[in-house]
């Protein structure tokens, strides 16, 4: 009863706001125009070649707009600093024609000439750009970001003239347009990050106020790290006409509790997150303040496979077959997940993965003594390197997990993510955990993890079967080939488990009434055009 009292009182704070005499900063923004957003961790950067998060993502969309974008139901593409777009029968050559009014932010022309030079960047082996292997279908892109692009192989990418981009390809890819639609794909002004050092350098002032030119619905204002950062409506975007909002203002509310109260203060009108506490009585509220959304990110484990004991596969699929991830993900973060019995999250591009037998203690026993160690017996110390922002309950549930049922004990160790992240691209690890967010809607995006020379590879397992698998998908004549071939990856992942997959990650947050136009999507899209809020003029 006292809990029950508690969730109604919630909700009717929740919904009344805070106070009536004086107005709060989301009321005094829905009058003039003024969205404000929790935006998660602070931005590390804002040049779209580099970015490495989904909050960082976020705010490149409103600066940044690729020759394609995407609509807010994350799957229709529309014309972006493109007006149109013709591809070949044999799809491999994609031409785009830049739209005359395309300016970037100082009234310059946005050129065919930017549009390659951020390709190159893109692809540049002194950049690294984290997401350069989503554009690996166009040719010569494979060798050019390993520096080894030669007049046999250049980059598949060429302005013929200053208003046309034409793409050519290694194989047909469908899935282009998603790809192009936003960073690390985004067209960038050369001369003005040349001018500032940053052609083949992260981190230069280009991206800061000030300095900063983008072709996108707003332009940077300011930015004060550890308050906020500031957009506001960019004069020169061809279609200004439809941004309504006049200014964005994105606050870098790590913490989940925090980000909640100054929601609830009525100092936000949309959270990043909400702590797991809160979800309850946020589903109780009125007026759907509480939006839970399926991502295309997965959470798994990823096993160093040149270490000990993890190189033999009988032991990872032992750990991996006595997780009971239907149980531990409705207990431990209800809402907040979804168990994962593949590495492809259902659904994905319209792949639905064949379901897998994943969870059976007794052949997890039989694999772990077939591999020397019955009941645990002679398991060396191991540990699991978790980031901070792993749910504690879930790694302690693993950890039961596999002293129940194997007998070993693995120590957790939790570090700040970019540390342990350093940790995993280095090998400087036996276990770790890790989400990936494809911020593409197709199984080629996290299937391309496991490739023998895929940068996202931190377990080191090589199988030529499921590179020649990964190629096959890639030529599929059919989609019922590509489903196949998709199909083959996936048994070859359960049968080898350089990779344990835990959960699909689920984003609950909270949005105020007063905001119009959201829509909900797995890829966390917002069209800036269609935003507005109710009561600005």
């Amino acid at each position: 009863m006292i809990r029950s009292l508690t969730l109604l009182a919630a909700a009717a704070a929740l919904s009344a706001g805070a106070g009536c005499s004086r107005p709060t900063r989301a009321e005094l923004g829905a009058r003039e125009g003024v969205l404000h957003l929790g935006n998660g961790a602070e931005p590390r950067d804002l040049d779209p070649q580099t970015l490495e998060t989904s909050n960082e993502y976020t705010i490149s969309t409103a600066l940044f707009e690729g020759l394609v974008d995407l609509s807010s139901d994350g799957r229709t593409i529309l014309p972006g600093v493109a007006e149109r777009w013709e591809v070949s029968p044999d799809g491999l050559l994609w031409r785009f024609h830049l739209r005359p009014d395309a300016r970037w932010s100082d009234g310059s022309a946005v050129t065919a000439g930017d549009v390659v030079y951020a390709f190159r960047r893109a692809f540049s082996p002194a950049l690294a750009c984290e997401g350069a292997p989503y554009g690996f279908a166009i040719r010569g892109a494979r060798a050019f970001s390993q520096g080894k692009e030669s007049p046999q192989t250049p980059l598949g990418v060429a302005a013929p003239d200053e208003r046309t981009v034409e793409i050519r390809l290694e194989y047909p890819a469908p899935y282009l347009g998603y790809v192009l639609s936003g960073s690390p794909f985004a067209p960038v002004p050369q001369a003005v990050v040349e001018r500032f050092g940053g052609g083949s350098r992260r981190g230069t002032a280009w991206t800061r106020p000030g300095n900063l030119v983008g072709n996108g619905p707003f332009v940077l204002k300011s930015w004060s790290p550890g308050a906020d950062l500031v957009v506001v409506k960019n004069p020169w975007y061809w279609d200004r006409r439809r941004v309504r909002l006049k200014e964005v203002h994105f606050y870098p509310l790590d913490n989940a509790g925090a980000e909640e109260r100054a929601f609830r203060a009525g100092q936000l009108h949309a959270t990043y997150t909400l702590p797991s506490a809160k979800i309850a009585a946020y589903a109780s509220a009125p007026a759907g303040l509480l939006h839970v959304t399926a991502q295309l990110n997965t959470v798994y484990l990823v096993f160093n496979t040149e270490k000990a004991p993890f190189d033999n596969a009988d032991v990872r699929r032992a750990l991996s077959l006595s997780i009971d991830r239907d149980r531990l993900v409705a207990r431990v973060l209800g809402e907040r997940g979804s168990p994962a019995h593949a590495l492809t999250r259902p659904g994905t591009g319209g792949y639905e993965p064949a379901p897998k037998i994943d969870w059976d203690p007794r052949l997890a026993r039989e694999l772990l003594a077939r591999a020397g160690f019955p009941a645990g017996a002679g398991f060396p110390r191991a540990e699991i390197k978790v980031p901070a922002d792993f749910p504690a309950e879930f790694a302690q549930a693993l950890q039961e997990a596999w002293r129940r049922e194997l007998g070993i004990a693995l120590e957790i160790f939790s570090g700040e993510k970019k540390a342990v992240f350093s940790d995993l691209a280095t090998g400087s690890f036996q276990v770790g955990a890790m989400p990936f967010f494809y911020a593409v809607n197709a199984p080629e995006m996290i299937l391309l993890v496991p490739l023998s020379d895929s940068p996202y590879n931190f377990s080191r397992w090589k199988s030529p079967a499921y590179d020649q698998a990964y190629r096959r998908a890639t030529a599929a004549p059919t989609t019922p080939d590509r489903r196949r071939a998709f199909d083959e990856m996936e048994g070859i992942l359960a049968a080898h488990a350089p990779f344990a997959p835990l959960y699909y990650v689920n984003q609950c947050f909270a949005v105020r009434a007063e905001v119009r136009g959201w829509r909900d999507n797995p890829l966390g899209q917002i069209d800036w055009r269609d935003l507005s809020l109710e009561g600005a003029p």
